[in-house]
């Protein structure tokens, strides 16, 4: 019989609250390991939403939480991204830029694998915000990310890395049986491409990809909370020959096994459910500002200030034998005749 592993996305609506997002994350986490999951995978920007250059300055304390995390909870854990101020090598990122890093945990907490996004989002977009320019804040990464676990290889990538079929195929041919890429897709651009990318990707690579985003109204500036983003969730799984894999999925807010923390979603009430984020609650900021967990985000379109919504915890099963007869039928690396070589410099 074949052996499956099971995966879970936790989407989110991340804010610029930390704490607030951290339950969020750990309610979600929690959730997917009552059911038996082998690695949750989280968005990018999962810990804040706009406000990087705050959010770098717990990049470690951030790192430490989600080592927790994996380890009390028993799973991977792809930690979206964190904004660093340091280089994989421990130097400071140059012109008081950042990285944006995507960390990888394995059940014991130990980190195995940081990558840094490559591509850097730069594009004109029909929304509120117009024009977008990660290199306005992030220095881009330059190396390419494989790491073993139990249960495959993970090739490393995140957002707007996906609309780059060579990273995808040099990945496989270094091995990834699946692709990681926590996301926060623009509502347009989301619309337009997400599903198609994902899926164009996985065709590329003959590899399960696990595109994780954000969704829904941020308010990037509290000082001004009426101008938001949008994202686009969908998040999703794609098997190696095109397929969109779900198995089920389940919003927090109205899951009943967990009511007792979606209650306490706010930090100030008993988290005796949320313990990981009641801790860190002594390093921690707290924020006037601080929302509870929308339990019914479709009724407050009205609001100016959005809520944030509960986080939805998307299950897939990766069945490794099947993609392996997938490559087998089409042998994409055997028939390639290009070579690709990654600029590592």
């Amino acid at each position: 019989m074949t052996k499956l592993t099971k995966f879970a996305i936790v989407e989110l609506n991340s804010q610029t609250d930390i704490l607030t997002n951290l339950q969020s994350i750990e309610l979600g986490i929690k959730i997917a390991s009552e059911r038996g999951t082998r690695m949750v995978i989280l968005p990018e920007n999962a810990f804040c939403f706009g406000k990087q250059g705050f959010a770098s300055q717990y990049f470690d304390a951030l790192k430490a939480w989600s080592a927790q995390a994996a380890s009390h909870y028993g799973v991977y854990l792809l930690a979206g991204t964190l904004p660093c101020p340091y280089r994989p090598d421990g130097t400071p990122v140059a012109d008081g830029k950042l990285r944006q890093s995507s960390l990888l945990f394995d059940r014991a907490g130990d980190c195995l694998a940081r990558y840094d996004k490559i591509h850097l989002f730069k594009a004109t977009v029909n929304d509120s915000t117009g024009n977008y320019d990660e290199g306005r804040t992030f220095e881009a990464g330059n190396e390419l990310i494989v790491a073993d676990t139990e249960f495959g290889k993970i090739g490393m990538m995140v957002c707007f890395d996906i609309r780059f079929p060579t990273l995808a195929v040099k990945l496989r041919e270094l091995g990834a049986d699946i692709l990681t890429a926590p996301s926060a897709f623009t509502y347009q651009t989301g619309k337009a491409h997400w599903h198609a990318l994902l899926t164009a990707r996985a065709l590329d690579s003959q590899c399960m990809v696990i595109g994780a985003g954000q969704t829904g109204d941020h308010v990037v500036n509290p000082s001004a909370p009426g101008k938001v983003r949008s994202t686009w969730g969908h998040s999703e799984f794609i098997s190696s020959d095109g397929e969109s894999v779900l198995t089920q999925k389940i919003n927090a807010a109205t899951d009943a096994a967990n009511d007792a923390a979606t209650r306490d979603f706010d930090i100030t009430n008993n988290l005796a459910n949320l313990p990981l984020s009641a801790k860190a609650a002594s390093w921690l900021p707290k924020s006037g500002g601080r929302q509870q967990l929308d339990k019914n985000a479709d009724q407050n379109t009205n609001k100016t200030t959005p809520s944030q919504q509960a986080p939805s915890v998307i299950f897939a099963d990766f069945d490794a034998d099947a993609q392996q007869i997938t490559r087998q039928n089409i042998a994409l690396l055997e028939c390639q005749k290009l070579t690709i070589i990654a600029n590592n410099t």
